[in-house]
């Protein structure tokens, strides 16, 4: 029989090893934070807990841990006809793997426990659950509406990452009191916030155009500008309604006057969209990391292991601070490539711009440099890759 051609081979090799490749950067990523900071102590192990009081904290982060996990494995696996026996293998598979992570805690300073396990294998059957959900709509919605096998999934990452940044934890607050709060903040903060304005009007440009491709490439170009508008003011009225929200002006502003720019960008030709975006994108993210450009004769030390400060924070401004940066490397890696630039070298040079950033952290108060945005940009330049369809080439 012969063989297929190479055209129609190549995409299903390219995605078996993209797949690989995730599975292997999550796991890493999991170890990574479970064995940080990787100060070793044989000599004293510490006691393996059974049974004791567990915070709030503590629950939420090691189920967040595995949550990512469970999610990329049910997208995977979805579609094999044994798709429980994958479950199964993998859930053995996460167990084994947690426990062992716990075990090597007990040299570390940290509190190896029999509850984080249990909590780590909720979150990964929860990303399980949560992942083979959307994986079914979006392929039942594929068979409804052939375009959605066109839909621009590196778009749609940028918009989660925009509303993910803008709107974390997207839980809505049911309590009148925080409501309260939040509204307050219109008058309690300082009207004038350039940073806030200036990096929330970048995040709401950016936004906006993911979600303006994402619908584009579903051929649902009339619905673009009317839902930017309904997200605009869902946005708007999530930074009221959000739990741990603190708008003031600043933000709100900056989200408006974002929105209107978008409105005029979009009207503008391709390249010259693309360029804008570009810029707008380089300019927040360089207001993010440089502000407030009070230079200090005295620098700081520079943390060469990733992610050093955001494990010694707290979870919410971690995942804040990490999207908002993914969120501007994305869009200015995706922009690049629209306007000609080729995704590996325009990924070393942002990586170095970045580096550059974070080394000139040293010497801005109250800012903590390390190698995380490093780190950032090339997941993000692999994301991009491995999510952009490859024209194939003909026999």
């Amino acid at each position: 029989m012969t063989p297929p051609p190479a055209s129609r081979r190549t995409p299903t090799r390219l995605s078996n090893t993209n797949d690989r490749i995730a599975r292997g950067i999550l796991l890493v990523l999991i170890a990574y934070g479970s064995l940080y900071p990787l100060t070793w102590n044989f000599d004293t192990p510490q006691d393996f807990i059974v049974s004791g009081r567990i915070g709030l904290a503590d629950l939420v982060e090691n189920i967040v841990l595995f949550l990512p996990l469970g999610i990329l494995l049910a997208w995977q696996c979805h579609a094999q006809r044994r798709r429980w026996t994958a479950f199964l293998s993998w859930f053995v598979i996460s167990l084994i793997f947690a426990a062992a992570l716990q075990w090597l805690q007990k040299y570390l300073p940290r509190t190896p426990a029999l509850s984080d396990i249990v909590f780590n294998m909720i979150g990964f059957v929860a990303g399980w659950l949560l992942g083979g959900m959307t994986a079914k709509a979006f392929a039942r919605l594929s068979d409804r509406h052939a375009a959605a096998q066109h839909l621009d999934r590196f778009a749609l990452l940028i918009f989660v990452l925009w509303l993910v940044a803008e709107l974390f934890p997207l839980i809505p607050t049911l309590d009148v009191s925080s409501v309260v709060d939040n509204v307050k903040t219109l008058w309690q903060l300082p009207l004038w916030e350039p940073r806030r304005i200036v990096v929330h009007l970048g995040m709401a440009v950016i936004g906006l155009d993911a979600l303006a491709m994402s619908m584009r490439s579903l051929a649902f170009e009339r619905q673009v500008r009317p839902m930017a508008a309904i997200v605009v003011l869902g946005a708007l009225a999530g930074k009221f309604f959000i739990v741990g929200q603190s708008p003031g002006v600043a933000v709100p502003a900056g989200i408006v006057i974002g929105a209107l720019l978008w409105r005029v960008i979009d009207g503008w030709p391709a390249l010259r969209r693309d360029s804008a975006l570009l810029a707008i994108a380089f300019a927040t993210y360089l207001v993010h990391a440089l502000w407030p450009l009070n230079w200090d004769s005295s620098p700081s030390s520079m943390y060469w292991l990733p992610f050093a400060s955001s494990l010694s924070t707290s979870i919410e401004a971690t995942i804040t601070s990490v999207a908002l940066e993914c969120l501007c490397f994305g869009a200015i890696l995706w922009a690049a490539v629209r306007v000609g630039a080729r995704l590996p070298g325009m990924t070393i040079a942002l990586a170095l711009l970045a580096f550059a950033c974070e080394w000139a952290q040293r010497y801005l108060p109250g800012r903590t440099a390390e190698i995380t945005a490093v780190f950032l940009v090339l997941g993000m330049g692999w994301l991009l890759a491995s999510t952009t369809r490859r024209p194939t080439r003909r026999a």
